[in-house]
């Protein structure tokens, strides 16, 4: 079945355009062996999940993966269907890659209001709020090589105190990591982790440290 996602030419990033999503990788593979440069972007939603401890949740890709397959990756991260917007999006791939139900906030006080209403059914729910929206190149293994992709992030930060069940072909694992165990992790073993991870943690630690003793209150 086709699934179609929503993409935005680089020169005209305000405009969703629909596309089949092997359509889209196909021709920016092509775009950047031709080139060494993308020319469309795709939507994607990223989330960085923690716990109450102030952990975050990273996810191993499943080695099935059609890109950076095996490597240690954010949370939950997804395709943003055309049609649908990114607070939908959110609360479909928190399900469909973890297994946890989600409530998406919009305001840092509704956020904390939220935390503190619902503090106690943190193991059967998730809640997650908006950080940014950023279009940046990243570099992908597919197929063993090394291709830059453009992504249009829609970027969350998000908090859950239960377990965590992976989905089959979806993911291999879950390990949680201190902030400064994961910078000593980035930088010990930088080719464990996919390009995107380095790019939030180098551009958006401070936020996530933010989140934790203030959000969290950790």
């Amino acid at each position: 079945m086709s699934e179609i996602v929503t993409t935005y030419m680089l020169n005209n990033p305000g405009v969703d355009i629909p596309m089949d999503r092997g359509e889209f990788y196909a021709e920016q593979i092509k775009a950047f062996k031709e080139t060494g440069e993308p020319t469309r972007a795709v939507g994607i939603i990223a989330i960085l999940m923690f716990d109450e401890k102030g952990e975050i949740y990273l996810q191993k890709r499943s080695d099935t993966k059609f890109h950076n397959a095996g490597l240690m990756d954010k949370s939950i991260g997804g395709h943003i269907q055309y049609g649908d917007s990114d607070d939908y999006s959110v609360m479909v791939e928190t399900v469909q890659e973890l297994q946890v139900p989600s409530i998406v906030l919009r305001t840092d006080e509704d956020f904390r209001k939220t935390h503190q209403l619902l503090r106690s059914h943190l193991s059967t729910i998730a809640l997650v709020k908006q950080v940014g929206v950023r279009i940046f190149n990243s570099e992908k293994v597919i197929n063993g090589e090394k291709v830059v992709i453009a992504n249009k992030v829609h970027l969350f930060f998000g908090l859950y105190g239960g377990a965590i069940k992976t989905v089959d072909r979806e993911a291999k694992g879950v390990l949680l990591y201190t902030l400064d165990a994961l910078a000593r992790e980035l930088s010990a073993n930088p080719d464990q982790f996919t390009y995107d991870i380095h790019v939030l943690f180098r551009d958006y630690r401070e936020k996530m440290e933010s989140f934790i003793k203030a959000d969290l209150a950790v």
